[in-house]
């Protein structure tokens, strides 16, 4: 009769040391695809927001939606906030929330963090995404050329580039602007733009480093569009970026 033969400890060895030399190439590679995946859904949200958005233009006479969340939880509007109006044009709340994001001050209150510096203490993040704050006609800093924003209406036809002018983008996973639907771009031109954007926009949501000009997010555009893009490809200067939509290019 013929006994089993077993493996020795040195086989065992190297059967052990091929499988760790797989998982060590496959798992970066396996990492890759899933973010690349998360980065997809995130991009098909955005494209069906913006979507939404030329249904609720059609039906509005063409005028663009609003945001109604603010920072630090003073003058929330819930009548005009976008996340509520354009809710039955894309029918689903889920796509309120990016696949990446993991804040901690997801809600309603009692559940998740408060937002800090909030003056409500039950105020929680509602969505992932926000609206460009220059093409809302409340909250504007200022119209063409430094002027003075249109009080009545913000349309189509104001926009001279709409392929090239942001529309949304995701909001700061913490911080005080974690509650909000809109950043106030205006207060990024200085010394180092990516640093106060980073407080205000999640502009590393998708990769490359934390704050810096190489920092990757996705962005919907006015026209329909979404793209994966670093923050210099959005924001050079505060003369020349694709938020203002007069300096837009």
């Amino acid at each position: 009769m013929r006994t089993a033969r077993a493996f020795t400890l040195i086989e065992l060895l190297v059967v052990l040391s091929i499988i760790a030399l797989l998982l060590a190439v496959l798992l970066p590679a396996l990492g890759g695809a899933r973010a690349k995946a998360k980065a997809m859904q995130c991009l098909s949200n955005l494209r069906g927001m913006q979507t939404a958005h030329w249904m609720y233009m059609t039906d509005s006479n063409g005028e663009f939606i609003q945001v109604g969340l603010s920072h630090g939880g003073i003058h929330t509007n819930e009548d005009v906030a976008w996340i509520n109006t354009l809710e039955e044009y894309y029918g689903s709340s889920l796509l309120h929330r990016s696949p990446m994001d993991d804040s901690p001050h997801w809600g309603p209150a009692p559940v998740g963090e408060p937002i800090p510096g909030a003056s409500d203490v039950s105020q929680r993040r509602r969505t992932s995404y926000g609206v460009n704050n220059f093409i809302d006609r409340n909250v504007v800093p200022y119209g063409p050329n430094g002027q003075d924003p249109w009080p009545d209406h913000y349309r189509l036809d104001n926009v001279p580039r709409p392929a090239a002018t942001v529309h949304f983008l995701i909001m700061a996973f913490t911080g005080p602007f974690a509650g909000a639907d809109h950043p106030h771009v205006e207060n990024w031109a200085g010394t180092f733009p990516p640093g106060t954007a980073g407080l205000q926009v999640q502009i590393d949501a998708h990769g490359g480093p934390s704050t810096s000009w190489d920092s990757k997010s996705n962005y919907g555009f006015l026209d329909g569009h979404a793209a994966t893009l670093t923050f210099r490809q959005v924001y050079r200067a505060d003369v020349d970026n694709n938020f203002d939509p007069y300096f837009a290019r």
